[in-house]
């Protein structure tokens, strides 16, 4: 198999859009479709929830081909060989029971979060909309150290977060993926992810991801430039289903 790293992530996912440009470019006109529908009064969040599961049962099909692979350069065969149904969903089971996992964690997330800052600040402060007695509220108040907290966690996740999604990929159903996003929580799961190569692998990953949105951002100003912006966008969720897996494949060595 091919040795995990962000070189080769880069290399699966150049190899798989070249392989066959146009059913990325299928792929992506139906990404953006959904993603404008997502705009609709009372049904934009049906098309909101679809645009999430289809983009994660790409990422899903693209990341189960890399153990076949004994180069990169074979994902570009993988692609020309691809039907578009297929590409869409051979997997929508699993990116639906992974997808309704994560989002019932991140809205537990969010609340608890929501509640701690709450019970910080003065909601008189909050109410008056008066900036500077925010800023008070939350420097005479626990606040500042909730939100301390707060990030603190949200990092620790966020490092677990690829492990655990690619837990989820490589899950054989509905009931299977959705079950796998609760690792996040997992004492044990957290203990593999503390190796050397899994956390060079993801903080190698998060500095690409982090300069890559910086610059696509730049590009969703002008309209000119956005079908490039749709394409990284893109291309930058192909190099993610190949972290994921390479997570998961590191940290099945720790099990």
């Amino acid at each position: 198999m091919i040795q995990p790293s962000n070189k080769e992530a880069i290399n699966i996912a150049v190899n798989f859009f070249k392989g066959n440009v146009a059913l990325s470019l299928a792929a992506i006109a139906i990404l953006v479709t959904l993603a404008l529908l997502k705009i609709v009064p009372f049904i934009g969040i049906a098309f909101a929830f679809a645009y999430s599961i289809l983009s994660l049962a790409i990422q899903i099909f693209v990341a189960r081909q890399i153990p076949e692979l004994s180069r990169s350069e074979e994902m570009a065969d993988v692609a020309a060989r691809t039907k578009l149904g297929d590409f869409l969903t051979r997997h929508l089971d699993v990116a639906t029971g992974g997808f309704l996992g994560i989002f019932l964690i991140m809205m537990v997330l969010a609340m608890i979060f929501v509640g701690l800052i709450g019970m910080n600040i003065d909601i008189q402060s909050l109410n008056s909309g008066d900036m500077q007695a925010v800023a008070a509220s939350i420097y005479t108040s626990g606040a500042l150290g909730a939100l301390a907290l707060i990030l603190l966690i949200s990092m620790w996740l966020g490092y677990i977060f690829p492990g655990v999604l690619g837990e989820v990929m490589m899950a054989p159903d509905f009931n299977s993926a959705f079950l796998k996003s609760f690792l996040l929580f997992n004492p044990r799961f957290w203990k593999r992810t503390l190796n050397k190569d899994y956390f060079l692998l993801i903080l190698l990953w998060t500095a690409i991801v982090f300069v890559a949105a910086i610059i696509l951002s730049w590009f969703t100003i002008s309209i000119l430039l956005l079908p490039i912006a749709l394409v990284g966008l893109y291309f930058l969720s192909l190099y993610n289903a190949a972290i994921y897996f390479f997570a998961r494949e590191l940290l099945t060595k720790e099990a």
